[in-house]
Order: C-alpha cells, then sequence, then structure tokens
C-alpha cells in the first residue's frame, strides 16, 4: 500500500497516459476495477475519500490517496522518456512530438489540419 495520492501509480510513467492516448480513459485502475475488482480480493470497506459509497468505488484498487499493490501489468504499457518529447511550434498552435512519432495538438482536436492551414495562409496574405 502506498500513501500520497498517485505518485505510485504505473499511469505516471506511461506513454499512452502522457500523450493522452489511453485506452482505458487515462487510467488503467478503470478497467482493473471492472475485470478484477479489489474487492474479489479484499472483504474491507474502505472510506477515506469522497463519493466512496458510490456504486463501483470500492471496486477500484486506486482511491483516497492510496495506490493498492496489485500483481499484473498494464497491457498497453510503454515506458514514457520526457526526454524524448519535443515541442515545437507549428502553424497556429505548439505540438508535441512523442517517442513514438505520435503528434499531439489541440488545433488538430478542434478545427483540423486543413483549417488550420487555411487560416495561416489567410494571415499570411493579410500582412
Amino acid at each position: 500500500m502506498h500513501l500520497g495520492g498517485c505518485g505510485e501509480c504505473v499511469c505516471l510513467s506511461c506513454l499512452m497516459y502522457h500523450s493522452g492516448r489511453c485506452p482505458y480513459g487515462g487510467c488503467w485502475d478503470d478497467l482493473r476495477a471492472i475485470e478484477q475488482p479489489y474487492t474479489e480480493y479484499h472483504s474491507d470497506v474502505r472510506k477515506t475519500w469522497t463519493n466512496w459509497n458510490k456504486p463501483g468505488e470500492q471496486e477500484h484498487w486506486c482511491r483516497g490517496g492510496i495506490c493498492y499493490e496489485f500483481d499484473g501489468a498494464c497491457p498497453s504499457f510503454i515506458r514514457f522518456d520526457p526526454a524524448r518529447k519535443i515541442v515545437r511550434t507549428c502553424l497556429l498552435a505548439n505540438v508535441e512530438k512523442f517517442q513514438d512519432g505520435f503528434i499531439r495538438c489541440s488545433i488538430i482536436d478542434s478545427i483540423g489540419c486543413e483549417e488550420c492551414y487555411r487560416r495561416f495562409e489567410e494571415e499570411q496574405k493579410n500582412e
């Protein structure tokens, strides 16, 4: 058992978590709660966090600032190398390039690359 928030969580050292591509919604514990619930291994009722009594909360392994030891590994885990993350300026926004080549861009997520390029060209004409 570890105290102090999510400090011991494997997600914090995962490339998928840092790049926003976790197939489990950003926290592997959400999947563990469904496939291997804490309540199948332990009978104690933990009450140290908000909403501890809501449906599904007791099934999680990490709650209330405590990450309970669990044998097993996230099937999507790739160790994140922060030294290989590059932030660059693109046309209208900064982009993040990760060690596996994935590029995260807020513009692509909101209006798309083509629209970004169109707006950039329009700005260049107006200068």
